[in-house]
């Protein structure tokens, strides 16, 4: 059974609903695209079409033609009747609306072209001498006498032209532009009212913005303020059967009101809670006394408030189907667990995972480095500049120094590999490294004074090298899987492994080591 309208469920969860898609609605309002595309003269190759085949001697918004017709123009055609009240021309030069038939002036509708002529007759061409007032004989012949008054009492220095172009306005939208998301809304902003409880505003914020409570406890705060909860009182009109009464304590009614704050189970569980609350005076409704709680706690005191409500609503079920029985203490305790691991999950993911980033920024040069270190001292550095991760550039294999930890060579391999990159003029580089502590001392994200102290004078010094050598070019220091440095590793490898003291050699067909 359906405890809840389906047309309550897709409003917005601003005004009460769910925020479901009413796909009914949202068709209607892709049709109601299609009939702004070819209100505003659209030059798309269907509009054209369309235009040609059902308006050749007509225009959108006065055609009668439903018959024989396709289901997508039928289907536009009865979009007119939401859009026509929701549209209006902004006159700009006046040369692209119609003077008859178009909305461009409140009674708009009320006027039709008695003939091709008049169908053709610009907003421009009502003008009179000079491009100011207007022009009387036209108006007359156009809209009659009593509608050539009606225009010159309302705009009575004629339809004042600008420079511009003339612009329909879909009014329900910010910017006059028509978009999808003011369309559906437009459309299902009379659901909204639909019903004896609506949801105000503030109840919704409570519901869905609240911080400390869990999704499934909002949901559940959701149907008891929509008085969606299966209970007594909602089964007896359903189905239209006397009472049963309360399933715990036999009390004549089950409201939700009842199960959640005045059942003799859930009066003991408030007055032992930390709020000390008496129940036998509260209102009726749950939504009026969310608006009550609202009045006197804070946010924090609300969620706890919330999720003792949901436990209070989870025992009586058991007690109800399973013949399990808690004492108030346990609902309490139970409660507590929930609201603490909330905290925790809350405190634990600020930020949100799924925030949007932007992309990472493709750079022409990228610059591979590794360093390969032993315990007797040996080590070397591999340094392969590539364009576009494709083509190799330079590669080299360096030995830079004595080197007294794996973190020390990767430090100086990282300088070698500012100082190559500076001799190869190179402003736009990405420089990967596995040392994900290089890294992160790079972007400042870890301290320097963090670094261990064989090699911290190297850290600092390469650090302000850094620094320095940025602050003119675009570098960036990423970190990468050791799996997909091979390349580095394996000119790191190669310089460790010769007996050689040089500043570099290089190897530009180096690739397949």
């Amino acid at each position: 059974m359906p405890l809840v309208a389906w047309d309550k469920i897709t409003v917005p969860k601003s005004q009460g609903g769910l925020g479901l898609k009413d796909m009914i609605k949202f068709a209607q309002t892709l049709h109601m695209k299609n009939l702004w595309e070819i209100a505003a003269g659209g030059q798309s190759t269907w509009v054209k079409v369309l235009t040609a085949k059902y308006l050749y001697n007509s225009d959108i918004w006065s055609t009668s033609r439903t018959t024989r017709c396709t289901h997508l123009w039928r289907a536009i055609v009865q979009a007119r009747e939401v859009m026509k009240d929701k549209v209006t021309w902004q006159i700009g030069d006046g040369t692209k609306c119609k003077a008859v038939g178009q909305p461009w002036h409140e009674m708009w509708s009320h006027f039709s072209p008695n003939n091709a002529a008049q169908r053709r007759v610009t907003v421009a061409q009502l003008t009179g001498t000079e491009g100011r007032g207007w022009n009387n004989q036209k108006l007359i012949e156009l809209f009659g006498f009593y509608g050539a008054l009606y225009l010159a009492m309302t705009f009575p220095n004629g339809p004042l032209l600008t420079n511009r172009h003339d612009r329909l306005i879909f009014t329900p939208s910010k910017n006059g532009l028509f978009t999808i998301k003011a369309a559906y809304l437009l459309l299902v902003s009379d659901s909204s009212q639909i019903g004896h409880n609506t949801i105000t505003r503030d109840t919704c914020k409570l519901i869905w913005h609240c911080k400390g409570i869990i999704p499934r406890a909002r949901l559940f705060l959701w149907r008891a303020i929509r008085e969606a909860l299966p209970v007594d009182a909602l089964f007896s009109i359903r189905l239209a059967r006397q009472s049963n009464g309360c399933a715990i304590c036999w009390a004549p009614q089950e409201t939700v009101a009842h199960v959640l704050f005045k059942c003799p189970m859930a009066s003991q569980v408030w007055i032992t809670s930390e709020f000390g609350l008496r129940t036998d005076n509260l209102p009726d409704t749950v939504q009026e006394l969310m608006a009550f709680f609202m009045n006197h706690l804070d946010s924090l005191q609300i969620s706890k408030l919330v999720t003792i409500m949901w436990q209070i609503w989870k025992d009586r079920c058991k007690d109800c189907f399973q013949g399990k029985k808690s004492r108030p203490v346990q609902t309490l305790a139970a409660a507590s667990n929930i609201i603490f691991y909330q905290q925790a999950a809350e405190k634990h993911f600020s930020k949100n995972i799924c925030a949007k980033e932007d992309p990472p920024v493709a750079m022409r040069y990228s610059c591979w480095i590794d360093a390969s270190w032993v315990h007797s001292g040996s080590h070397g550095a591999g340094m392969a500049v590539l364009i576009w991760e494709s083509e190799v550039l330079v590669q080299y294999c360096l030995k830079p120094g004595k080197a007294t930890s794996p973190f020390h060579a990767e430090l100086l391999a990282f300088k070698c590999a500012l100082q190559k990159l500076l001799e190869l003029n190179i402003s736009d580089c990405k420089i990967k490294t596995d040392c994900l502590e290089l890294k992160l001392i790079m972007n400042d994200e870890t301290s320097v004074s963090e670094v261990q102290w064989q090699a911290f004078h190297e850290a600092m010094e390469v650090k302000l090298l850094w620094d320095s050598y940025r602050n003119d070019r675009n570098w960036i220091c990423a970190h990468v899987s050791r799996e997909f440095n091979h390349l580095a590793d394996h000119l790191a490898r190669y310089a460790r492994t010769r007996d050689i003291d040089c500043t570099g050699f290089t190897f530009p067909a180096f690739k397949d080591l």
